[in-house]
């Protein structure tokens, strides 16, 4: 008895969840305007609020009006607050697949959190029932990996992001640095961190690097030596479950920290971010590393006050090739016991990728394009043209390893945790590079082993 009023307990929870948030944002696709006949209903759940809550939005309505005309469909958007895996984890403990959505806005460190889901069904099984509009081969290959577990493809690349280096262009030149010859590497970093310091009365008035230093820096800052490198074992947990950081053995974190101490020497930097991008804006500091789904709104912040670039990220090594991971979100489809719902779901996903919604959505937002036919459309060529931060993002993505990739660490916010603490600690002087790298390594190692002991 005592079982099945938890069950009841966690559906009703689940229900009223679900119902809270679909309402947060204010979309104009809500489920009491769909009872049509002979329409199949979609439900799309994402996280993306704001002005790319809107885009999000404006492409639902724009398939609604298209092809889901056409073929009767209609989908549903639902913002569910920043955690899309969360809401189905809910759902996924009570087996109440009626309560899944037809389509979820996943990211890649969610891909292990829905591969235990039954009423998940991964990208390569939909493009095995055919009637395909988008081919696979249309995606970009970095893209692909990204969402890709023992080499079937889970989620479709939908909203793309990559790291890069914004700059201050006028406080370059004003520090005797060369605005079209930015840093390259990380030592080169710290040498012009230096210069765009600024001291009043033993204090620092202007930093020049802000950055505080995550499980996402660190993803590219040790995915990008030499010509790749994995984060954890089982190719970064790519190939199968991964159960352990490898970056304390094979001696990619001492080496990015022997690195990055150069920065923190140089006085030059500002280790915790408050408000980077009001912060950049109002020249506290000169560089930040960032991602580039940023480049519009620092467009707004300092549009006549100051110039501002920016350029691939700075590497450990000038030798290293491995380039930079991809970041953002993809599209998962769930089976609810319904096929039409499921061929339904899988139009939507590929119009979602096709070239001309990818351009709009892009302009809409500054994810990178996710569909390699895209660049083939004059606009785009255009659009690149008069916006040359997107196409510098583009093609260090372009030149990256297919290998570099966040990890399917699975209990990435704890991960996440470890290393921003222990990097603040490095950045204060309170930890050596050598105790950095044992008390990470460690921590990281501890929490995996218990995830996998507790689940197999």
């Amino acid at each position: 008895m005592k079982k099945a009023t938890t069950l009841l307990t966690v559906v009703g929870l689940v229900s009223m969840l679900l119902v809270g948030c679909g309402k947060n944002e204010g979309n104009n696709n809500k489920p009491e305007e769909q009872a049509q006949d002979g329409v199949t209903q979609v439900e799309f759940w994402h996280s993306l609020g704001g002005i790319n809550g809107k885009a999000v939005d404006a492409l639902v309505d724009s398939f609604n009006g298209t092809v889901g005309k056409e073929k009767k469909i209609r989908v549903t958007s639902v913002f569910q607050g920043n955690d899309v895996v969360e809401k189905l984890n809910l759902v996924a403990q009570a087996d109440d697949t009626k309560n899944f959505p037809d389509v979820g806005l996943i990211y890649s460190g969610g891909i292990p959190g829905v591969l235990k889901m039954k009423q998940m069904v991964p990208v390569d099984d939909l493009y095995a029932r055919g009637n395909v509009s988008v081919p696979k081969e249309d995606i970009e290959l970095n893209f692909q990996r990204a969402f890709t577990y023992q080499n079937k493809m889970i989620g479709m690349p939908f909203n793309g992001s990559t790291i890069l280096l914004y700059y201050n262009k006028d406080m370059f030149k004003e520090a005797g640095l060369d605005p079209a010859a930015p840093p390259q590497t990380i030592a080169e970093m710290a040498e012009a961190a230096n210069k765009l310091k600024m001291v009043e009365n033993d204090k620092v008035k202007r930093y020049g690097l802000n950055t505080e230093l995550r499980r996402y820096h660190l993803a590219n800052w040790i995915g990008g030596q030499g010509e790749y490198n994995f984060f954890g074992d089982n190719e970064g947990g790519r190939a199968g479950l991964m159960t352990k950081v490898t970056f304390g053995e094979d001696g990619s974190l001492e080496k990015f920290l022997r690195e990055w101490k150069k920065v923190v020497d140089s006085g030059a930097y500002k280790e915790k971010e408050d408000n980077i991008n009001e912060e950049f804006a109002t020249e506290l500091f000169g560089m930040a590393v960032m991602s580039t789904a940023r480049i519009e709104t620092i467009k707004s912040l300092t549009a006549g006050k100051f110039e501002f670039g920016v350029a691939d990220l700075p590497k450990v090594d000038a030798a290293d090739t491995g380039g930079t991971s991809v970041g953002g979100g993809s599209l998962v489809a769930f089976d609810r016991g319904d096929e039409k719902k499921v061929d339904a779901a899988w139009e939507f996903i590929q119009y979602a990728v096709s070239p001309d919604t990818q351009l709009v959505f892009h302009k809409s937002t500054g994810y990178i394009p996710v569909n390699k036919k895209i660049y083939e459309l004059s606009e785009m060529q255009e659009h690149l043209k008069a916006n040359p931060e997107y196409k510098i993002a583009i093609d260090q993505l372009h030149r990256s390893h297919v290998n570099v990739q966040e990890p399917f660490d699975i209990i990435n916010w704890e991960i996440d945790e470890i290393i921003r603490t222990k990097m603040l600690e490095f950045a204060q002087g309170k930890v050596s590079v050598e105790e950095a790298v044992k008390e990470i390594t460690q921590q990281a190692n501890e929490k995996l082993e218990a995830y996998v002991r507790a689940n197999g």
